[in-house]
């Protein structure tokens, strides 16, 4: 049976932002919460719904986020020669992956430019990149502005997560 004037809401944070300890903080507007520091789920009475939002902001503003310095964990460095579909199958039995179980981030290092453009209205940055005689293709999500910086044969790293895209 649905419950009426109950609103529900789930959260997700960024590292640095413990989500858990926030609502915590505000329990005394919920009715429940649960999850942990990256991802919550919330219920609360409708009419607790505008003291909920200046309370949990008020707690969001008190962190200093601004001191907040995004982090990339990087499990391991690998030359792009050796990213292969059978490297990636060989992940794949890691999965299922989740909080307890990130999936690797790999370091792919000193990749030559070969085309380079923003993309989506100077939003994304696409790449094209070279090693040796091997070549990928690269998107740089919100990273547009990178376009007029870079040029053609300079050497960049990059950052990712390999994924099987042939299902």
């Amino acid at each position: 049976m649905k419950k009426i004037g109950i609103c529900k809401g789930s959260g997700r944070s960024i590292q640095g932002i413990d989500l858990h300890e926030a609502l915590s903080a505000v329990s005394k507007t919920l009715e429940k919460y649960g999850g942990h520091s990256m991802a919550v789920g919330v219920s609360l009475k409708k009419e607790n719904l505008e003291k909920f939002k200046k309370e949990i902001n008020l707690y969001i503003e008190s962190l200093n986020i601004q001191e907040i310095k995004p982090s990339i964990y990087i499990d391991m460095e690998i030359p792009l020669k050796e990213i292969t579909l059978n490297a990636v199958k060989e992940l794949e039995k890691l999965e299922p992956f989740g909080e307890a179980n990130e999936m690797p981030i790999f370091l792919i290092r000193n990749l030559k430019i070969e085309s380079i453009r923003a993309i989506t209205d100077g939003a994304h940055l696409k790449l094209r990149l070279k090693d040796e005689n091997m070549q990928i293709d690269a998107i740089g999500f919100h990273l547009g502005e990178y376009a007029d910086v870079y040029r053609l044969g300079d050497k960049v790293d990059i950052v990712r997560k390999l994924r099987n895209k042939c299902v």
